[in-house]
């Protein structure tokens, strides 16, 4: 959980302070919102992570109010679960027509 918090926070200086194509996308937001590939990344990007952290959080706490350590265990893989798909479909895969690739070459 400590390093979906890390990249939360990463993703958000990115997303409000570095980020030139977040800037001038919330200027137009408008024009944001009919183009898929800027949508992707003002938009969806930005609700798929956070939607990712708000289930880590949920499933944190479910596990630790369980009674059980079976229920615990329960709780988190089911949680765990969750957040993986939850983050699998908010990635920019390489294909789709906002992608990027996997490993940039430098």
């Amino acid at each position: 959980m400590m390093a979906l918090d890390f990249q939360v926070l990463f993703g958000l200086l990115l997303y409000f302070g570095l980020s030139p194509f977040t800037m001038e996308a919330s200027k137009h937001l408008g024009d944001v919102l009919h183009e898929s590939d800027l949508r992707f990344w003002s938009i969806d990007h930005i609700a798929w992570m956070g939607a990712a952290t708000i289930l880590v959080r949920i499933g944190r706490v479910l596990a630790l109010n369980a009674k059980t350590s079976q229920a615990r265990r329960k709780w988190r893989a089911m949680f765990f679960a969750l957040t993986t798909i939850t983050i699998l479909a908010g990635i920019p895969w390489p294909g789709l027509s906002y992608g990027r690739p996997l490993f940039r070459s430098w």
